[in-house]
């Protein structure tokens, strides 16, 4: 009993070290999820209890696992689409260790906290960069202007990540998490650590000049409000939303004044409109099983337009790249799989009977969701940290839709 207490212990603690490390470096986040799924089998050998935890999403994982494997098939690069097959392995794995392991609320909360110290650690550390040009943690210079705007006149931050929109859906996961915790459930000391996190880690992102993380957070907001009937989210966004516009830089604004056109704002020539129409490509030509899970950058020559001047790019959109890799079949397992999970959270929401848990549960959704939306501009799927992050966060809300007693196991 000892024993299994010590490995349940390591476990938990190799989780918190996954979430505080995720943008930190992705070394020390494999790290933590080796030492993990090592004493999660030592734990299985010993009780002799090889059953996976059920979930309402278990069938959803299968079958996006038979989707990666059959896309092989079309694979250009077989050694690509096994390295693919790997990593979404890790993540299914973590996914289940997870849920096994972080049963209740007081794990939860703990869960909760190391999430917001890597947070603080890595947002001191944006701002640190922005004023001196490097970050603290590993030496990266702050990242260059938007190509297409013509001029280099300012930086992006990306503290300890490889690139601003990686830093900007890593901080659009959490800062809706501390917007929500600080405005119905922290007090005190508490609040008062919540306000400064939100503050610091909003400039950061904001500094990423990451239009995906802007749309995220608009969509969070405005969510919230929903859910907490308070219209004064809402106001006090609007407002916001002014007086960020005195600090937008002046090539971005008068970008954004020349182009206010929605799709041209958020997908500009030049750069998305081309990889998502590679995007495109590669779905007509294998409209159900896609070219391959984890070939996509390597396959972008042989699927781009005539006139795309690119090469080995990702989709910077999270759903045409899976769709291109995997088929619409997989999207549409994807899909299903997040509709299921926010029908459960909904119903779940509505019925725990602990105000602290249920803030919690909100939070963790809301971060979610704004992963979710930040990935229609980005790959973050695909990218090795952020889709560590995604999956974390999926076992995350899954735990607690099942701590709150709606969802049966």
């Amino acid at each position: 009993m000892k024993l299994l207490n010590l490995l349940q212990k390591t476990i938990e603690f190799s989780l918190y070290l996954v979430i505080f490390s995720i943008p930190i470096s992705i070394a020390i986040t494999n790290i933590g999820i080796g030492l993990a799924l090592i004493f999660w089998l030592i734990k299985k050998i010993i009780t002799k209890d090889w059953q996976f935890k059920k979930t309402s999403i278990n069938i959803f994982l299968f079958l996006l696992l038979l989707f990666s494997l059959a896309s092989i098939i079309n694979s250009y690069s077989l050694i690509s689409s096994l390295e693919g097959i790997q990593k979404l392995a890790k993540y299914l794995f973590l996914f289940f260790i997870l849920v096994e392991t972080m049963d209740n609320k007081e794990k939860l909360k703990r869960l909760l906290w190391a999430g917001i110290l890597g947070l603080s650690l890595v947002s001191i550390d944006g701002i640190f960069q922005y004023f001196t040009g490097k970050d603290f943690i590993r030496g990266y210079s702050i990242a260059g202007a938007f190509s297409y705007l013509g001029q280099i006149g300012f930086g992006r931050i990306r503290a300890s990540m490889h690139n601003p929109n990686d830093f900007a859906c890593y901080l659009i996961t959490f800062i809706p998490m501390v917007l929500s915790l600080f405005l119905y459930y922290a007090k005190g000391r508490k609040k008062l650590f919540l306000g400064l996190i939100f503050l610091f880690s909003f400039f950061c992102m904001f500094y990423t000049n990451f239009r995906g993380a802007g749309l995220g957070f608009l969509v969070i907001v405005i969510l919230l409000s929903f859910i907490k009937k308070d219209l004064r989210l809402i106001i006090g966004l609007l407002i916001f939303l002014l007086i960020l516009l005195i600090f937008l830089p002046k090539p971005l604004l008068f970008w954004l004044v020349t182009n206010p056109n929605p799709y041209d704002f958020f997908v500009e020539d030049m750069g998305r409109r081309q990889h998502w129409q590679t995007a495109i490509n590669m779905i007509k030509k294998h409209p159900f099983l896609g070219i391959g899970i984890n070939t996509f950058s390597i396959s972008y020559a042989r699927y781009k337009s005539a006139f795309d001047p690119f090469v080995g790019f990702y989709a910077h959109n999270s759903y045409l790249h899976l769709a291109g890799e995997i088929g619409l079949g997989g999207l549409l397992i994807f899909i299903l799989m997040l509709l299921v999970i926010i029908k459960n959270w909904i119903k779940s929401y509505k019925k725990i009977p602990d105000k602290e848990l249920k803030e919690i549960s909100l939070s963790v959704f809301l971060g979610w969701i704004g992963f979710l939306v930040a990935g229609i501009l980005e790959s973050s799927l695909q990218i090795s940290n952020l889709a560590v992050l995604f999956w974390f966060m999926t076992a995350w809300l899954t735990s607690l839709t099942k701590l709150g007693g709606t969802v049966p196991g």
